[in-house]
């Protein structure tokens, strides 16, 4: 491609970044890396993430013109991936500033290791990608398939981490994201690398070559990406449903650095106790609190249950606390969600569901996870419950329990709330997801807004609402399209805790969605039809 005048061209563009140094070429992918925080929550500048790819991808050209292309096209890859982790992840350090004296020594841990961890992902996947590279547009797709599919191993490896997918750059509750009701989060990811990649067909080092064949790609996702807004905006139009229930959401946001200090234990019972209320008529009939909202374990606390069981009159909680099996050797530890209504303080929990997929290195010791884990696990902070300091025990998994007033829920215990197969499949005979959390760890950055939006596309492919109470992150009410229905601002006490109480209705409304018996096969398509387009139309570069 040519240019005949001093103005700049995509030609000249592309030219110009494919020709960088390593140094340079590594440097700009650390920076665009960088750059996609803004992609996600709470900012959701799509554009941003979109132009992060496009530019990665033109990084891979020049890669594949250096001596040691290999060399080169993993370095770029993994440098982007170290500088989106860094970033739109840097409230991983907030466990280790909990206990700055025992873990602040090993900060470097969450800034260089996790990093670099999860830059190999991508390093990966711009490797494997520049192992079949063309100089025309067929190495969009061949990229696409790459990054999807270390994105999945990302999210399934070592416990899973799917943590800023690429789907989740659209804003749940918004039309795009209601394609997330047929392709599940992870096929929305695909498309939206697709649409992110698109763009840098545009230009390429071929001397000839029409201007359709590179207009192609982008023509298809236009093409594909107006539909799915026009489809999804006319799917936001649905009228509300009467509510099947009201729900009080109640959190009391205590520090995790104060949460297990005993001089707090009475103020903290007291606290959720007062924000609960009394059990008057008008009250709504369900209440819910956040994950370990108390610092005891609740059903081995005569006290402590007494004293909640008692408050709630003919009302049913729905808490998280740490469930101790004493009759096991040594003691087991489970990080749990407990139904109670009155009648618990003499008969137990109506109901009991155990967490199932654990937090690695937090809530599951490095010693169950990795080689020579012992040896490391007295270096990270201590499992998220600290009553239970050598970490949970994981439960069987579950499907929806039962309601004392006949409806259904499916729980979803904090971190659990990541995983799309967790609730596609197990939600079909629940009323409404709920998802208790303890967002505290992230910091007050943009951890728990990433958390939350994540979370809001549980509602959206399983066609269900969401209740959610997060212990100093976002609580309220999402309907089955992923729309925040009500929130509500926290109340300083006067033990300077903020304290949230929200009432608010649980929307009738439940969809029937083809993610939730399809999402994984459409995933795999959208990914062999990437492969093929590749293999069919691509150009080998010498």
């Amino acid at each position: 491609m040519t240019n005949t005048s001093n103005a700049p061209t995509l030609g000249l563009i592309h030219g110009a970044l494919a020709g960088l140094s390593p140094l340079r070429a590594n440097t700009l992918a650390l920076v665009l890396g960088v750059s996609t925080v803004f992609g996600f929550a709470p900012f959701h500048a799509w554009p941003v993430y979109l132009l992060s790819i496009s530019l990665l991808l033109w990084l891979v050209d020049g890669a594949k013109r250096q001596k040691k292309w290999r060399f080169a096209a993993f370095n770029r890859g993994w440098f982007w991936g170290f500088g989106f982790t860094l970033f739109g992840m840097h409230w991983l350090v907030e466990p280790f500033l909990v206990d700055f004296k025992q873990h602040g020594a090993f900060i470097w841990m969450p800034l260089i290791l996790m990093p670099s961890g999860m830059g190999l992902f991508f390093g990966v996947a711009t490797l494997v990608a520049s192992l079949f590279w063309s100089n025309g547009p067929g190495r969009i797709f061949v990229l696409v398939a790459a990054l999807a599919i270390t994105e999945w191993l990302r999210g399934t490896l070592f416990g899973g981490f799917p943590w800023n997918w690429p789907g989740t750059v659209w804003e749940p509750g918004s039309a795009m994201s209601q394609l997330a009701s047929i392709f599940g989060l992870y096929g929305l990811s695909i498309l939206t690398l697709l649409f992110a990649a698109a763009p840098a067909a545009l230009a390429d080092y071929r001397p000839s070559g029409s201007a359709f064949g590179r207009v192609v790609p982008s023509l298809l996702c236009v093409l594909i990406a107006g539909t799915g807004w026009g489809w999804g905006s006319q799917r936001l139009l649905t009228t509300p449903t009467d509510p099947v229930q009201s729900v009080r959401i109640v959190d009391v946001g205590v520090p995790q650095a104060e949460k297990y200090d005993p001089a707090n234990q009475v103020a903290i019972l007291r606290a959720f106790l007062v924000a609960t209320g009394d059990d008057f008529p008008a009250e709504p009939r369900l209440i819910v609190w956040p994950e370990g909202a108390l610092p005891v374990a609740l059903l081995q606390t005569p006290d402590a249950l007494d004293a909640v069981t008692e408050r709630l009159g003919d009302r049913t909680l729905i808490t998280g606390t740490v469930r101790i099996d004493r009759l096991q050797t040594p003691p087991e530890f489970f990080n749990s969600l407990a139904v109670l209504t009155a009648e618990s303080r003499v008969r137990g929990a109506r109901t009991i569901y155990d967490k199932h997929r654990l937090v690695p290195f937090g809530e599951l010791p490095a010693s169950k996870i990795v080689p020579f884990g012992e040896r490391i696990s007295n270096l990270l902070p201590s499992a998220l419950q600290r009553l239970a300091k050598s970490g949970f025990t994981p439960g069987p998994g579950g499907e929806a329990l039962d309601l004392p007033d006949g409806s259904k829920f499916l729980p979803l215990i904090c971190y659990e709330a990541l995983f799309p197969e967790l609730s596609i499949g197990r939600a079909a005979d629940a009323d409404f997801l709920v998802n208790i959390s303890i967002d505290g760890w992230f910091g007050g950055g943009v951890g728990p807004e990433q958390h939350f939006a994540q979370t809001r596309y549980r509602a959206i492919e399983t066609g269900r609402p969401l209740v959610r109470t997060a212990s100093l992150g976002r609580s309220g009410v999402v309907d089955a399209f992923g729309r925040l229905t009500t929130q509500a601002e926290p109340v300083v006490d006067t033990n300077g805790w903020p304290i949230t109480v929200i009432d608010a209705p649980i929307p009738a409304e439940t969809r029937m969605t083809i993610a939730s018996s399809h999402s994984m096969l459409l995933s795999v398509l959208l990914i062999l039809a990437c492969v093929a387009v590749n293999f069919t139309f691509a150009q080998r570069v010498d």
